[in-house]
């Protein structure tokens, strides 16, 4: 079943608040596959932590630091970055913009 609707429809929220600080999210799909479109303030991030699923978000715009299995990636427009499941990892903004991204959660 086909469907389509306007991103700007669709309220932020909090994503994931007790591992992170200012960050929202637009979830566009839930159905084994979690895709939402993210955008973290600046200073904001995701503290370091563990899931059972892996994630693979593509970076639309703004600046970061990624951490993931004790290498640091930047995260700037165009960046993909894939985070195997039960790899310990964080991100934080570290622009003066908001941070956008897309993140995908993988099951395993």
């Amino acid at each position: 079943m086909s469907t389509s609707f306007q991103l700007d429809d669709l309220a932020w929220q909090p994503v994931r608040p007790a591992l992170t600080d200012g960050v929202f999210g637009k979830t566009l799909l839930d159905t084994g596959t979690k895709v939402v479109f993210t955008r973290v303030e600046p200073g904001g991030g995701f503290a370091a932590h563990v899931d059972t699923y892996g994630h693979l978000m593509y970076v639309l715009s703004g600046s970061g630091l990624a951490v993931s299995g004790g290498s640091e990636y930047q995260l700037v427009p165009g960046v993909v970055l894939q985070i195997a499941a039960g790899e310990l990892h964080s991100y934080r903004n570290t622009g003066a913009d908001h941070l956008v991204l897309i993140a995908l959660n993988l099951p395993v």
